[in-house]
């Protein structure tokens, strides 16, 4: 192999069949820690690593942060960066931010020690030619990667699995998938499994029989028939009832629906596609996800790339929304901007950049840190501040209690809607709520979401 490949591990190449991304096999291992001697296999152009369960390599280890650094790979080599860690990431001892990992790196997290090894074997990512697919904008290889995939699944009728952080475009690819497929002259439905009250799911997924339960006056289909022809997406499998799910799974098997207080199945003609923010494999692992189910949905899985994974990406975005707000006539922000565009995390990801964007749009002459701030959640308030609910004193012990737990719940949860954009998956996801929680408790204070 050539130097460059024996130093950076990847390699961008240009073939008649078509561009790919060539990576050599590389692994983690654990040197030091509670899992001190596991090893990880790096087969993907991303892995995040940290001690939350959504993690990709969990770490169970009190000193590293939930999401502590991940590693990217790109045509220049595997880099990586640390992700706001509160005990800080070092690379051969050194304290790192952003940086490409070399054949035989240690990595420090925490009181964890991580080993980054670099192996002789090549994996083969196709990428397309293609800078767009359906509303996605990317010419990174991380997303003509994806649009590899999404133009090969398109075509066909298969089961896709699309994963990815808050903000990153799920839902459009989703749209671009159906949109370039033949059935998209047939019907688009989207169901979002975490929305609907815990009770109606399974009458919203499969239909109901007249009287099949109080409140049933008429029979109706279910989301699987009405898509029937087209394409059905399953918004955030991952929320879906643990009883519910075999259900789903026969669907996926059979083709056939069976109404809620009915005996016979009708079949059904459907695309299904599934999409989560959420680590399933790791669901399966604590028994919150059938493990024959995310088999099933996962034939073709494409994870869509966090904005920080795809900083060079920045600045077209940008121009793309400007465009779209103020039109082709819109001034491009200066390069100081840029920068500052380019060094910030972006938790929210391209959602994220695109209200920054219209922020930004309307009031050009405000600095664009405070800009990025409006996307933050609030800063905290001291204990006993103004904001801090007061404590009845005139009202029993366990009485205060409750008026005071209610308080709490309605100003943390409406700062936490406020800094999520109003987004309640996000907002669930970084309460450490399931969806079905945090809906149960806007609806108990009058809070709304998107």
């Amino acid at each position: 192999m050539a130097g460059d490949e024996d130093t950076t591990g990847t390699r961008l190449i240009e073939r008649p069949e078509g561009a790919a991304l060539l990576l050599r096999r590389a692994e983690l291992e654990v040197l030091r820690g509670p899992d001190a001697g596991r090893r990880v296999p790096l087969e993907r152009t991303a892995i995040r690593v940290g001690s939350d369960p959504d993690n990709d390599l969990v770490v169970a280890d009190p000193t590293v942060s939930g999401r502590h650094f991940e590693i990217v790979a790109g045509e220049h080599g595997r880099r990586l960066r640390d992700l706001g860690s509160t005990n800080g990431t070092t690379v051969d001892g050194l304290r790192a931010l952003d940086v490409f990992l070399r054949d035989g790196s240690e990595i420090g997290a925490g009181s964890c020690r991580l080993r980054f090894t670099l192996g002789r074997d090549e994996l083969s990512i196709p990428l397309s030619r293609r800078t767009d697919f359906g509303s996605l904008l990317g010419h990174s290889p991380a997303m003509r990667a994806v649009f590899a995939v999404l133009e090969r699944a398109a075509k066909t009728d298969a089961l896709v699995l699309i994963a990815g952080e808050s903000g990153t475009g799920k839902e459009l690819a989703a749209r671009a998938l159906h949109d370039h497929s033949p059935r998209r002259a047939g019907p688009y439905i989207v169901f979002d499994c975490g929305a609907a009250a815990p009770n109606l799911v399974e009458s919203q997924l499969f239909g109901h029989a007249k009287g099949a339960y109080t409140g049933a006056a008429d029979a109706r289909a279910g989301v699987c028939e009405a898509a029937h022809g087209g394409t059905l997406v399953l918004d955030e499998l991952g929320e879906l009832p643990l009883e519910l799910q075999p259900k789903l799974l026969r669907v996926l098997e059979s083709r056939t629906v069976q109404r809620l207080g009915e005996t016979s199945t009708c079949p059904v003609d459907v695309r299904f596609v599934a999409s989560t923010n959420r680590n399933l494999e790791q669901d399966v692992r604590d028994g919150r996800f059938r493990q024959d189910l995310f088999y099933r949905v996962s034939v073709i899985t494409v994870r869509l790339p966090a904005l920080r994974e795809r900083p060079e990406e920045i600045p077209r975005l940008v121009r793309h929304f400007l465009e779209r707000l103020a039109g082709p006539e819109a001034a491009a922000p200066p390069p100081a901007t840029l920068d500052i565009l380019l060094h910030h995390s972006w938790p929210g990801n391209v959602r994220e950049l695109r209200n920054f964007v219209e922020r930004y749009a309307l009031l050009p002459e405000i600095d664009p840190v405070v800009h990025l701030r409006g996307a933050g959640p609030p800063a905290p308030e001291p204990p006993g501040g103004a904001a801090a609910p007061a404590i009845p004193l005139d009202l029993p012990f366990h009485e205060a209690k409750e008026r005071w737990t209610d308080s709490f719940e309605r100003t943390y949860l409406a700062r936490l809607l406020e800094a999520h954009e109003r987004n309640v998956s996000a907002a669930a996801r970084a309460a450490g709520l399931s969806r079905q929680t945090m809906y149960r408790l806007m609806e108990k204070h009058g809070l709304r979401g998107e």
